[in-house]
């Protein structure tokens, strides 16, 4: 079994930085200690300013309850990538990862943010196989997508594997890869069989309301491949020349630990504006980040996103130590969010999806009372049109029947 490896700066993926060592223990929780001369060499950043601040003694990376380990973890797979990473090894005859860094080290690198691992810092991370053109998706890849999501023993071939292995390393629960789209990476997110809805093109109209609702959120089209739709959105963690962008996902950031029985910690820390306070010592925008995230939370409540957990939520590093709010990702209606309050804290009803819990911390997010009201008007306006904007997306009279029980402007 692996039990250490070395962490890479990937910011220039063919020029990577060798940033230190992290190991694991014999109880499981891990230890991390940048590199001697790393911190000392210019442009050199913490991990996790927070967290991981950067210094020459060892710090302890307690495992946290759902077995990640901070940061590391955000450029790791989980749910999809892990299936799919275990299906790849099984046609390969190769053993499954023992451990998170044989995880991490069995990653094809496609992950969010710029982190790659390698077991030594004497060898480069793998960056893996070159994304696909979007043009090589299929019809032939979209059956292979349906058999894996319900078999995990489906067998791959070496043209499946090409084309799929790039989305192994990304989080999440839904069938993805990564393709190269008019010069720039996409993610590639696929329907599954077992959908209540069509989950791409409703995840499209409601990316396209976020937008008119005042969101920030990147690039995004929705694409028909082999009579199937395909939404793509753009990597806000690349360039246009290539480059990865250093992301700390909410949860990293915030490291929760599991919520006691009383669940305060979703009225103080778990929460939204537990976000905005820990961001704010070295979020280069404050204020209008802190705002930014009060609307995404609205929105989110109107739309019944209630998979809006702290991995939803991340930070992208423009230049060491100082962070912006990410673009807006992964928001889609979910049809139990009439009977099912927010993943994490809203305010001081603590998860409940109401614009009176909203309301009532506020000021955590640096707004008035009158402020945030006129936030949740807006927003309230532009999902008043939801059918409409649903309708224009292409999305079925039926599937806007079954949202109608989970999309609510009036909570």
């Amino acid at each position: 079994m692996i039990d250490s490896c070395t962490v890479f700066d990937c910011r220039y993926p063919y020029n990577p930085v060798p940033v230190g060592s992290f190991g694991l223990d014999e109880i499981g929780n891990g230890h991390f200690a940048y590199g001697r001369f790393y911190v000392d060499k210019e442009g050199a950043f913490a991990l996790d300013p927070i967290h991981l601040k950067l210094s020459k003694e060892r710090q302890e990376v307690p495992r946290q309850p759902d077995s990640s380990y901070g940061v590391l973890s955000d450029a790791g797979p989980n749910a999809w990538g892990v299936k799919l990473t275990a299906s790849i090894l099984k046609r390969n005859n190769q053993p499954l990862p023992a451990n998170s860094i044989e995880w991490f080290l069995h990653s094809w690198h496609y992950g969010s943010g710029c982190i790659g691992f390698s077991q030594h810092h004497t060898e480069k991370p793998n960056l893996g196989v070159i994304a696909c053109r979007l043009e090589d998706l299929s019809a032939k890849l979209q059956i292979t997508i349906d058999e894996l999501t319900i078999n995990p023993d489906t067998k791959l071939t070496e043209e499946d594997i090409r084309l799929l292995a790039p989305g192994s390393s990304l989080g999440g629960f839904r069938p993805k890869t990564v393709v190269v789209h008019e010069g720039m990476e996409y993610i590639a997110k696929f329907s599954r069989p077992d959908d209540v809805f069509d989950v791409p093109s409703v995840e499209y109209a409601t990316m396209r309301l976020a937008h008119k609702a005042g969101i920030n959120t990147p690039d995004f089209e929705l694409r028909n491949i082999a009579n199937r739709p395909v939404f793509l959105i753009e990597r806000f963690d690349r360039t246009k020349g290539g480059a990865r962008k250093h992301y700390i996902s909410a949860h990293s950031l915030l490291a929760p630990s599991a919520l006691g029985i009383d669940k305060r910690e979703l009225v103080t820390t778990f929460s939204y504006a537990g976000i905005a306070e820990a961001m704010r010592p070295f979020n280069i925008l404050g204020q209008l980040d802190c705002h930014q995230l009060y609307r995404r939370m609205i929105f989110n409540i109107f739309i019944g996103n209630v998979d809006d957990h702290l991995r939803n939520h991340a930070l992208l590093m423009e230049s060491p130590g100082r962070y912006v709010l990410s673009p807006a990702f992964d928001i889609v209606p979910h049809s139990a969010a009439a009977t099912t309050p927010q993943s994490i804290g809203v305010g001081a009803q603590g998860a409940a999806s109401t614009t009176k819990n909203a309301i009532s911390q506020c000021g955590r997010f640096l707004l008035k009372p009158d402020e945030a009201n006129t936030i949740i008007e807006e927003v309230r306006a532009v999902i008043s049109r939801w059918q409409q904007e649903f309708s224009d997306s292409g999305v079925t009279k039926r599937d806007i029947h079954i949202l109608s029980s989970c999309i609510d402007f009036q909570r």
